[in-house]
């Protein structure tokens, strides 16, 4: 007896719940070796065969070629082994699943969809309805979460394999900024630390790998992913900064020159997705690795990794000085606009240089929108401001469900409709963050209600899926503490406005928006903002629409900056 791998399709659903069986979700990874170790092993079993061709319907996708049903049931590692009901919702899911592992889920899948029907699922809120207020108990919430899942013995999280995270690790860098439980600088420091000195760097080239399969971070998987490398490269320097750490902003110029030298492709000007895993090339030395084809890249160019990428190295860019960096930036921002931007429809999730493209995610649109921010946030190149302006209406209108959520468009959605909670709280929050933020920049408040609408809508189940909200804690905090706003106002010409708009954009602030404005160019901005034309460069730093006194001197900005910070902490 074989399998019969299906195709992923709403056909495939109607199928399951004539049947009543099973939907077996095999999510692939072409590059790992665990999805095919798991071929060979778990699915010859004779008894899973047997298991399958009773109780489920076998359908085999490429994370690569559905990226969108990857970010709906992807497990963190490959493969993702996933039972899934008839209508799309996850019944049990892991990685790699021994042949008795996989047949004792079976075995209960089939039972509870035999027996049970949907009766097992908890209810779900009524469409509309918040389940929750935004207050001040949801940071500690997150906080006690990340804390109670922090390995003290060698940092990271749990204490079997070890992932990076860089999305938790960012919450607790943010909250080191001021009102955070102190045991996260423990955290931050003991992870970055034993992340970069143990088996997950490439003590060689530089940049991360995927995971370790051990709790004191042996064992690498050594394939390598865009998405994290660019968020650990802003771990790093951010914590670097904040803790004043030489060796944690070392690690992150060395990560931020290993996404240019590994992951960019010269011809496109954006970064591939992934590198290949190859245990062999990674264990030579220097001298070995050039006698050697380097790990392969995977041709696949995504709008939210690469979006990630830009905004890492605009980050590194201004701290470390960089301006090739800030450059590098600039250049991959364009070539994403020009190949996946659609004005009026937004990003395509990728590009994989055939002419195939996906729709696009909110997740997409979010990030990109995150990204020019950025850009006009370091360079203030007004080239960006149009199509940010574009993704900002996208994601106010076709990513806004009736109920107010933030959701993908239907023709981005995988099929059956199936939306995992822990991934709808996750991209909503992405997508606030980015209406927060551009509300201030864009002087539109409409958008900074729209995030906090999405945002209420998971305020009472979020705490069901622990530390990994920790994106969700970010967007937030933006909430409940409005970021600085820092409007530089002089003309762009003049070195007194380039230095003020330098060091605010330099120093170290978890939220903070800043903003160039030029006396004549930008008069509607500033009557806006009910600021007169100064008669000099000047720095006026907004806290929820109350400015601050003017300031001038570039060398003393920095103090004002964390001054203001401490009474936004206290103003929330």
């Amino acid at each position: 007896m074989t399998i019969a791998w299906h195709t992923w399709s709403d056909e495939l659903f109607r199928v399951a719940r004539d049947e009543r069986r099973a939907v077996l979700l095999f999510l692939t990874a072409g590059w790992s070796r665990f999805c095919g170790e798991m071929e060979r092993a778990t699915f010859a079993d004779p008894e899973v065969q047997r298991a399958l061709g009773e109780l489920a319907i076998a359908v085999r996708v490429d994370k690569d070629a559905r990226p969108d049903i990857e970010a709906r049931y992807g497990q963190g590692g490959w493969p993702g082994t996933v039972l899934l009901d008839p209508d799309g919702e996850v019944l049990a899911a892991g990685t790699f699943l021994s042949a008795p592992e996989l047949l004792a889920r079976l075995a209960d899948a089939g039972r509870r969809l035999r027996t049970e029907g949907p009766s097992f699922r908890p209810p779900r809120p009524p469409p509309g309805q918040p389940t929750g207020r935004l207050d001040a108990s949801i940071l500690p919430a997150i906080e006690a979460a990340l804390l109670a899942h922090f390995d003290s013995r060698d940092g990271g999280f749990g204490t079997g394999q070890k992932f990076p995270h860089p999305e938790a690790l960012d919450f607790a860098i943010l909250r080191l900024g001021g009102g955070g439980h102190p045991g996260l600088r423990e955290l931050v420091e003991k992870t970055l630390a034993h992340m970069a000195e143990g088996g997950l760097a490439d003590a060689v080239d530089g940049g991360f790998f995927r995971y370790c399969a051990e709790r004191d971070w042996r064992q690498p998987h050594t394939g390598k992913l865009l998405e994290s490398n660019a968020g650990l490269v802003r771990n790093y320097l951010e914590a670097g900064q904040r803790l004043q750490r030489a060796d944690f902003l070392r690690t992150g110029a060395r990560t931020a020159d290993a996404l240019l030298q590994q992951f960019l492709d010269p011809a496109t000007g954006l970064f591939h997705a992934s590198l290949d895993e190859d245990d062999a090339w990674y264990a030579q030395d220097a001298g070995g690795r050039r006698t050697r084809n380097p790990p392969r890249p995977d041709g696949r160019f995504l709008a939210d990794a690469n979006a990630r990428a830009v905004s890492a190295l605009l980050k590194a860019g201004a701290v470390l000085r960089r301006p090739e960096l800030t450059q590098q930036a600039l250049a991959t921002a364009s070539a994403l606009l020009s190949r996946l931007w659609r004005p009026g429809h937004g990003m395509y999730h990728d590009d994989d240089g055939s002419g195939r493209r996906q729709p696009g995610l909110l997740r997409d649109q979010a990030e990109t929108a995150r990204s020019l921010l950025h850009v006009l946030q370091y360079t203030d190149d007004r080239r960006f401001q149009p199509p940010l302006e574009d993704l900002l209406d996208v994601l106010a209108t076709r990513h806004v469900a009736p109920d107010g959520a933030l959701v993908d468009r239907p023709e981005a959605a995988p099929a059956a409709g199936a939306r995992r909670r822990d991934a709808a709280i996750l991209d909503a929050a992405v997508g606030a963050e980015a209406l927060l933020r551009g509300a201030l920049l864009t002087g539109r408040p409409g958008l900074h209600d729209l995030a906090r609408r999405a945002l209420e809508l998971h305020a009472g189940d979020f705490r069901r899926f622990g530390y990994a909200m920790a994106a969700y804690g970010r967007a937030v905090e933006l909430v409940l503490h409005p970021p600085l706003h820092i409007v530089v106002v002089g003309e762009r010409s003049d070195p007194r406005t380039q230095a003020l708009f330098r060091a605010a954009s330099e120093t170290w602030l978890p939220s903070r928006v800043v903003q160039l404005l030029e006396p004549a160019a930008d008069a509607a901005a500033l009557q806006r903002l009910e600021l007169p034309p100064p008669g000099e460069p000047v720095a006026c730093v907004f806290l929820a629409r109350d400015g601050a006194a003017e300031h001038r001197d570039p060398a003393t900005l920095w103090a004002v900056l964390v001054a203001a910070n401490q009474r936004r902490l206290g103003a929330g």
